[in-house]
């Protein structure tokens, strides 16, 4: 390989595409190559990182010790070709991401400053090809040229969304936290939590902002909590508005994956405070390995859920919204498109009976149905109310109608497949508001052609991140399966407001504010924070 190559590859980076030849000359004349096996380690967890790596082939993974232990054998790039490789990792870690592809480019920003520790161990995953480029001849080559230097600050900003937002975050966490001593000294009062809410719509800054300002007035010791709003959901090129705040805020479809975690713990954040109950969006093994607290809302209103199933249910059956639209154009004819059936003597089948569930066993108990049930807990109260449990083959096999009321977890992800569909009693009515991802949505669409589905009620969709908690109304929709969701007079959908009443708002802004200043405040963190739902370790 050549000094070519090098400048070639520095090209499709994203931090020295727009470069000047001299530039990437200068730099390239400092990067060496090498090519290493599967386990290579280049650079141990809270060792100095010393180099920049930009991959030409293969993948890197970055792991993370909980425990902080260390690697029992140090090295370094100058005798590179020495190194034990996975063996020499004594402990378990966490993986936190893979940086993968021609052009990325990994230990840039670590290298801006002399003596900066790695955040992760960095290995390579499978064999691999990797420039190395000192830090140190990096700091000299921008320290020493103006013009290199400024190149290298458009590079950042470009790469770095948001990073004057984050900056100005961060300026306004620094005054606002010291305050100035009496010899000149700048003292931490550490009595105020900055919190940036995500994916904040109307709903949320008028149920937060009021209570917020009501809980700090009620606080004796100075203590106050400071609430900021974005209406940009969380994502890796949102993450960096979190500098300078203790804690964030989100909601169902904000995305807080391995990398965007490893940013928000680079910029601070040590909290993460979720104002629902859903985490499968958050990684909690990775905020476990960076030290950070998530803590949700794990109830706010059964009831709302519950009821919203009932509401769904009706609007199916009964064809409200087909019936409400015909009278508004002064249609007030009656025919069998509009006709449905009694829930009394049906057999309705509840998977899933935790409180939600249970709540709304309780209500289809007053229809008068036969009420079966399908939990791998089963519940007393539940059969005290006349529910029988049975297997997941005779709930498919015997309900009328259907709801599913279970969380999304691995084993229940795409509970309604295409394979479960002949085990379906025909003209089952299916209704969702649990979790989007229990439905596989082309099985659905199969089971409705079909009619072994004669109708679903949804407040959820697998897919509906890109979607739901905004106006779409002048856009085009893209996702085929939720066009045809929309266009079929079976399908009632409705966006992901069961838990919608004040009721539960109320609990979730209360909730999440007690969560804040467990964390904050009496320094509940971890295993330890009430309401905490990152995994403990496996022993």
């Amino acid at each position: 390989m050549t000094k070519s190559d090098a400048i070639r590859l520095l090209k499709e980076t994203a931090w020295f595409a727009d470069a000047s030849n001299d530039f990437l000359d200068v730099i390239a004349d400092k990067m060496e190559l090498h090519a290493v096996d599967d386990g290579y380690v280049f650079v141990e967890e809270d060792e100095i990182m010393t180099h920049i790596f930009v991959i030409e082939e293969g993948t890197l993974s970055r792991t993370k010790k909980s425990n902080n232990s260390k690697l029992t054998r140090r090295q370094s790039l100058r005798n590179l070709s020495k190194l034990d490789r996975r063996n020499s990792l004594q402990e378990e870690s966490v993986l936190i991401d893979t940086v993968q592809g021609r052009g990325r480019v990994t230990g840039l920003l670590h290298n801006i400053h002399e003596d900066t520790k790695a955040y992760a161990t960095v290995t390579s995953s499978g064999p691999a090809k990797v420039w190395a480029l000192e830090g140190k001849a990096f700091q000299s080559i921008i320290g020493t040229n103006s013009k290199f230097a400024l190149q290298m600050m458009q590079a950042m900003s470009h790469e770095l969304r948001g990073g004057s937002r984050s900056l100005r975050a961060l300026m306004k966490k620094v005054k606002g936290k010291h305050r100035q001593g009496k010899e000149g000294e700048v003292e931490d009062s550490g009595k105020t939590c900055r919190v940036l809410c995500y994916d904040a719509t109307s709903w949320v800054t008028e149920g937060f902002q009021p209570a917020i300002e009501s809980f700090n007035k009620e606080q004796d010791d100075g203590y106050a909590i400071e609430m900021e709003f974005t209406t940009e959901r969380l994502s890796e090129s949102s993450a960096t508005y979190a500098a300078g705040y203790d804690a964030i805020c989100l909601f169902v479809n904000d995305t807080a994956g391995s990398e965007v975690l490893q940013t928000l713990s680079l910029m601070g954040v040590q909290m993460i405070a979720m104002r629902c109950a859903g985490f499968d969006r958050v990684d909690t093994k990775a905020a476990r390995a960076y030290g950070m607290t998530v803590a949700r809302v794990p109830a706010y209103s059964p009831y709302a859920v519950a009821e919203m199933a009932i509401a769904l249910l009706m609007t199916v059956n009964r064809k409200i919204a087909k019936a409400s639209n015909r009278v508004k154009m002064a249609n007030f004819t009656l025919d069998a498109g509009l006709m449905g059936m009694d829930i009394y003597g049906k057999t309705v089948g509840v998977m899933g009976t935790g409180k939600i569930g249970q709540i709304l066993c309780r209500i289809l108990n007053g229809f008068g149905a036969k009420l079966i049930c399908y939990d791998v807990y089963e519940s007393d109260e539940v059969k005290e109310l006349g529910g029988t449990y049975v297997s997941k083959e005779d709930i498919f096999a015997q309900s009328d109608i259907l709801f599913l009321m279970m969380p999304l977890l691995s084993a229940t992800h795409h509970t309604i497949n295409e394979s479960v569909l002949p085990k379906l009693k025909k003209g089952v009515l299916l209704i969702n508001t649990s979790r989007g991802g229990l439905i596989d949505t082309a099985a659905l669409l199969k089971g409705l052609r079909s009619g072994i589905i004669r109708g679903v009620g949804m407040d959820v969709y697998e897919n509906e991140q890109d979607y739901f908690f905004q106006d779409w109304s002048a856009r085009h929709i893209e996702d085929p399966d939720l066009v045809a969701l929309l266009g079929n007079n079976n399908v009632v959908l409705t966006a992901h407001q069961a838990f919608f009443t004040q009721e539960a708002v109320d609990k979730i802004v209360s909730t999440t504010i007690d969560n804040i200043r467990d964390f904050h405040l009496k320094r509940l963190t971890g295993q330890s924070h009430p309401n905490n739902c990152i995994p403990a370790v496996e022993s």
